[in-house]
C-alpha cells in the first residue's frame, strides 16, 4: 500500500520532471533562435557585421548547449536513476503488476549494475514466478467454477440414477453410471480385438465399480471367485496410474484408495484411457477409451445433493 508520505514525493517528482522537460523544450527553441541567427551573420558577414557580434552569438551557443546536455542527465537520471527504478519495481510488485515489477528489476540490473538491490531482486524474481503461477492457477479455478455454474445442469455422459430393491423400486442409495456404454476391444485366447462394452457404477468417490461386457453383449464378466486385474489409466493431463482391481461377481471393484484416484482422473475431464489385465491370465486384455468425461464434477455435485 502507498503511504500518504510516498504519494506526495511522487507527485512532487513528477511535477519536478515537467518542469525539467519545459526548461529543456524552451532552451531548444532558443537553441534553434540562437543557430538562425548565426546562420544570418555568417551570410551577413560578407556585409560587414561585426566579429564581436558573431562571437556573442556563438558563446551563447556554447553555454545553451551546455545547459541542454547538463539538463538532459538530469531528465535521465529523473527517469532511469537507481533510486527511481527501485521504487517502481515496489509499487509494481505490491500492485501485483508482476511484469512491469520483472522489467524494472532487468532495467535496474542494465543501467546500475552496482546497486546492493540486484541481489535482493534477483530473489524477489523468484519469488514473482512463484506468484504469478498462484495467480494464474487462481484465475483457472475462478474461471473453471464459472463455466461449471454456467452449466450447472450438464452432467455430460453421465448420469444419476439409484439402485433397486428386491422388487425392483427404486432406493435411496444414488450411484453414477455412463448414460450409454462406452465402446472399446477385448482380447484372449480364443479372440483378438473383439467388441467391448463398458459402464461404470459409482456410488462416492471411495466406491467405484466397472462393468465389463465381452462382445458388446448383455453379460457382464463374471467371476465365481476373486479374480484380480491390474488396471492403468492415462488422464486428460498424460498422467499414468498403476491401479488393482477385483471381480467378486460381475464388476471390478476398486479399493477405496484407487477408487479415489479414478474419482480424481474423472474430475479433471477430457480424454482418459484404460488397459485393463487380467493379473491369473494375462493374455485377457481389455482397451477402452471414455472420449470425453466432461461434466462428472456436475454429476457428482448432484449425487451428493450438492
Amino acid at each position: 500500500m502507498i503511504t500518504q508520505k510516498q504519494f506526495i514525493c511522487g507527485q512532487q517528482e513528477e511535477r519536478n520532471l515537467k518542469s525539467k522537460i519545459n526548461k529543456l523544450k524552451a532552451y531548444s527553441m532558443k537553441l534553434n533562435t540562437i543557430i538562425y541567427s548565426i546562420f544570418l551573420i555568417t551570410i551577413l558577414s560578407s556585409c560587414g557585421v561585426p566579429q564581436e557580434e558573431f562571437d556573442k552569438f556563438q558563446n551563447e551557443k556554447k553555454e545553451l548547449l551546455k545547459e541542454n546536455e547538463q539538463l538532459l542527465t538530469e531528465l535521465n537520471e529523473c527517469k532511469f536513476g537507481a533510486e527511481k527504478i527501485i521504487a517502481e519495481v515496489k509499487k509494481a510488485y505490491a500492485d501485483k503488476k508482476y511484469s512491469i515489477a520483472r522489467q524494472n528489476i532487468n532495467m535496474l540490473y542494465s543501467k546500475h549494475p552496482e546497486s546492493p538491490k540486484n541481489s535482493e531482486f534477483k530473489s524477489l524474481l523468484k519469488k514473482i514466478e512463484k506468484d504469478e503461477l498462484v495467480e494464474k492457477e487462481r484465475k483457472e479455478a475462478v474461471e473453471k467454477e464459472r463455466t461449471r455454474l454456467a452449466n450447472i445442469d450438464n452432467t455430460g455422459m453421465w448420469s444419476v440414477s439409484h439402485y433397486v430393491d428386491d422388487f425392483g423400486e427404486p432406493t435411496k442409495e444414488g450411484y453414477i453410471r455412463n448414460s450409454s456404454y462406452i465402446g472399446g476391444l477385448f482380447s484372449n485366447t480364443a479372440t483378438q480385438n473383439s467388441a467391448l462394452n463398458v459402464r461404470f457404477l459409482i456410488s462416492n468417490s471411495s466406491n467405484i465399480s466397472i462393468k465389463l461386457f465381452e462382445y458388446a453383449g448383455n453379460n457382464p464378466v463374471k467371476a465365481y471367485s476373486s479374480e484380480s486385474y491390474r488396471v492403468l489409466t492415462q488422464g486428460a493431463d498424460g498422467k499414468r496410474l498403476k491401479l488393482t482391481a477385483t471381480n467378486y461377481s460381475d464388476r471390478l471393484s476398486f479399493s477405496k484408495t484407487d477408487s479415489r484416484k479414478v474419482h480424481s482422473v474423472l474430475m479433471k475431464g477430457g480424454q482418459i484411457k484404460f488397459k485393463i489385465y487380467e493379473i491369473d491370465t494375462p493374455t485377457t486384455e481389455y482397451d477402452f477409451t471414455i472420449s470425453e468425461a466432461d461434466w462428472y464434477e456436475n454429476a457428482y455435485r448432484k449425487l451428493k445433493g450438492n
